[in-house]
């Protein structure tokens, strides 16, 4: 028995230490491979953020590219005053924005956009005036296929925080602002209120966030120049500083507020000052700038959702505002045919709802009303028969938009009809507003456009 014993013990010996050098060799195999599966993950993660910089570097290195293009027909009508009428049944347009935009830092960007846009089989239309050769509009209305720059600006954001400031400085995107929008079938609205200033410009900008404590709030600060007085920019002995000495430049400083905005309620206002504006010269009969300051005013109030237990006016939106415009010429000149202060007011309102028998599409209704001395800078405005904000007398409009293929195409069909109890004021902005024989008394434009946008 104690033989047996001993036996047993013998081998359980040898067995334990044969099994003891074998679980000496997993362990020191399980340590090489955690040290290899250790260096492979800091490989890995060692690759991972190589690769995350070299996706980083090439978002940030590069241009990226959008397109909106359209092309348009219109039906113009126009009654005169004195009697008889002038139409253009078939005017064709194409217009196409290239958009451009960078951000090589998180806090620096690039955005601008060239445009086209062109009537069908036209030629370059004449602009025998100086004051309707400048750049106000250049690439927002119908003229030749010559590609321009309609907006190219930086933005830079200096401090975030609870009042975040950034700056920016640049040709700026001041056409198509709030409520202006809506009737273009944009989803954002530019930067300026549309109501007092659809118009391209050059000009630098301060924004502070935050700016009334208010959520969603804001005000920018902008120092431009909408006209320069220089007559042979290069083509002299002293480039540059050879100027028209019957005129002054034109700058403007503008105010546009965000003053509260919920994403249902967006209640937005902005004040605009004009230095040494249009007018007309006493002595020779001529406009001229320099004759005086113009001053602009809006408060516009967009109301997104009106009822959310009800799905129709849950996607509708209400907008109204109220203007004013304020010519004040100096002595020696007169502004819109005065020689005294006058001011004009203008009413806005419109409904956008769905049109219920498509999934995505959109019915708009508009007014727009302005006084004997309304003058908004306006004359981007995308509209081929001038500007409708700018109507002295009623404006009447109705819109359907339809969009396809994930909002990537849309057709729009619109009816403008403009009643003018007084001149339109987008060509001769400094003459008197009576209207003469011959002035368009009344004006009926049918729209169907066609619209790719990537």
């Amino acid at each position: 028995m104690k033989k047996t014993l001993l036996s047993l013990a013998v081998l359980s010996g040898l067995s334990l230490n044969a099994f003891g050098d074998e679980i000496s060799d997993l362990k020191e195999q399980i340590k090489t491979l955690t040290d290899k599966v250790n260096k492979l993950e800091k490989k890995q993660k060692r690759t991972n953020k190589t690769l995350t910089k070299v996706k980083q570097h090439d978002a940030h290195d590069n241009i990226k590219w959008s397109i909106d293009f359209r092309t348009a027909y219109d039906n113009l009508n126009y009654k005169l005053k004195g009697g008889g009428s002038v139409s253009n049944p078939s005017l064709l347009t194409s217009r196409l924005w290239l958009g451009m935009a960078a951000a090589p830092t998180p806090k620096l960007s690039f955005k601008g956009q060239l445009a086209v846009y062109n009537t069908w089989g036209g030629n370059r239309l004449p602009q025998d005036d100086q004051f309707q050769n400048v750049n106000w509009r250049s690439s927002s209305k119908a003229d030749d296929i010559k590609l321009k720059v309609r907006n190219a600006y930086f933005v830079y954001r200096i401090t975030d925080g609870e009042h975040p400031i950034s700056i920016s400085a640049g040709r700026r995107p001041a056409t198509d602002g709030f409520l202006a929008n809506h009737r273009e079938g944009l989803k954002e609205p530019g930067s300026p209120l549309a109501h007092i200033t659809n118009m391209e410009v050059d000009g630098a900008m301060i924004r502070i966030g935050n700016a009334f404590g208010l959520e969603g709030s804001y005000v920018k600060f902008v120092l431009g120049r909408s006209y320069t007085n220089i007559n042979q920019p290069s083509y002299s002995g002293t480039p540059y500083t050879d100027v028209n000495s019957t005129d002054a430049n034109v700058n403007f400083f503008v105010i546009p507020m965000s003053i509260y905005n919920d994403g249902q309620f967006n209640l937005m206002a902005q004040y605009t000052a004009i230095f040494d504006f249009m007018g007309v010269d006493k002595k020779s009969k001529q406009p001229t700038t320099g004759a005086g300051m113009k001053h602009m005013g809006a408060l516009s109030l967009e109301i997104n959702g009106l009822n959310e237990d009800i799905d129709f006016l849950d996607s509708s939106t209400l907008f109204a505002s109220v203007a004013f415009t304020t010519s004040d010429p100096k002595d020696g000149y007169t502004m819109l045919g005065r020689s005294e202060k006058k001011t004009g007011y203008s009413f806005w309102a419109g409904f956008i709802f769905p049109d219920t028998f498509t999934d995505d599409g959109t019915i708009g209704l508009e007014y727009n009303y302005g006084s004997k001395f309304w003058a908004p800078m306006t004359w981007a405005e995308d509209t081929m028969s001038s500007s409708k904000i700018a109507t002295r007398g009623n404006a009447y409009e109705a819109y359907w938009n339809l969009p396809f293929e994930g909002g990537h195409f849309s057709t729009q069909l619109r009816y403008t009809y403009m009643d003018y109890r007084y001149k339109s004021n987008i060509e001769e902005f400094w003459a008197s507003p009576e209207l003469q024989d011959g002035d368009a008394k009344s004006v009926q434009d049918v729209r169907f456009y066609l619209r790719y946008t990537y």
